[in-house]
């Protein structure tokens, strides 16, 4: 962990002027298949609801019974399909970003930001040590913004997190919304220090 305006030996953690905590995490994508996970759940969830619907329909038709179980027959069969083309997606993926997913993470008291970095590590955390350098926080959110410009983000309110579950081998905290679920990656000097601050200021989530 650093102090304000300072960066560690390891440059894993920086604080900024205006009280925000950012770090940047490369995960393997060869060993980590978290985000080939989500794609499933995400499908399923897609595949369910239309199931449902075309079950409802056929159910309440002249098709009855048999049409429902055609309908759910139909659903899963695209299901797998749709899970079995998205390997290979996968696999694609993972040779563009070279291996590896690099994340930034924006952390203050009122939530934490997981955004993909479309660089190496080396030149995200380059970056953030100029900006840290600069003692302002005003540098520090401009330049968080153009390092994440390019990639996607998802962020968490600590006071919408109804869940939170530590993973340690794997350096990640999950947080768990109604409608939302975010992965922390931190490594693991830094891991306790990021762990207890969010559980602090977490009010309404269930430690598992």
């Amino acid at each position: 962990m650093t102090d304000k305006n300072t960066v560690s030996a390891d440059r894993t953690l920086f604080k900024d002027a205006g009280e925000k905590y950012h770090w940047v995490y490369e995960v393997p994508m060869g060993k980590s298949f978290f985000l080939l996970f989500e794609v499933w759940r995400v499908l399923g969830i897609a595949a369910g609801i239309v199931i449902v619907l075309m079950a409802l329909m056929n159910l309440f038709s002249h098709n009855g019974w048999k049409g429902l179980l055609f309908s759910a027959e139909m659903g899963i069969l695209v299901l797998a399909i749709l899970m079995v083309i998205s390997i290979p997606a996968y696999w694609i993926v993972t040779k563009a970003n070279n291996g590896k997913y690099t994340v930034l993470f924006d952390m203050d008291k009122d939530g934490i930001d997981h955004t993909q970095v479309k660089t190496d590590k080396q030149h995200a955390l380059d970056v953030l040590t100029i900006l840290i350098g600069g003692a302002s926080g005003n540098s520090t959110a401009a330049g968080a913004g153009m390092l994440s410009a390019s990639g996607g983000s998802l962020y968490s309110r600590f006071s919408n997190v109804r869940k939170i579950k530590a993973v340690r081998g794997k350096d990640l905290i999950k947080l768990n919304g109604r409608f939302l679920r975010n992965q922390i990656y931190v490594a693991k000097e830094d891991f306790d220090f990021v762990y207890d601050y969010i559980v602090g200021h977490c009010p309404n989530a269930k430690i598992v």
